[in-house]
């Protein structure tokens, strides 16, 4: 299963996220919201952004997956939204203010996304 691989290198990457969130927390002295603090404000935001869109990706390749779709064709959504989720996050923990390469980390995440959606109704059709 394709999908799995996928899961677990996003698993490390949301661990990744976590452990950067919580270190900002601490030494920033912020247990809970952001403190106005702009380092914890980005990290939240990256934090939720990437909850928000990985459950739902993951689960439209696995429904992919099970149809009669190629397994490069898997791959080359997997990859390229996990390089998107990973451009996002880094632009936002560094609080890139050009908004070029978190355009570029949204643009990676959502094609993928909107991809996957279309073909998973395709299936159906």
């Amino acid at each position: 299963m394709v999908t799995s691989l996928y899961l677990g290198l996003l698993g490390l990457l949301y661990f990744w996220i976590s452990i950067e969130t919580i270190m900002a927390r601490g030494k920033n002295k912020v247990s809970l919201g952001s403190g106005e603090n702009n380092e914890i404000i980005h990290l939240v935001s990256a934090h939720s952004n990437f909850s928000s869109y990985t459950p739902f990706f993951l689960f439209s390749l696995f429904m992919l997956e099970h149809q009669t779709v190629s397994l490069y064709a898997i791959h080359a959504l997997g990859v390229v939204f996990v390089l998107g989720r990973i451009i996002h996050f880094l632009t936002m923990r560094n609080q890139e203010k050009t908004f070029k390469y978190r355009k570029t980390g949204m643009m990676l995440t959502l094609w993928p996304l909107i991809i996957v959606s279309i073909w998973n109704i395709s299936c159906y059709i």
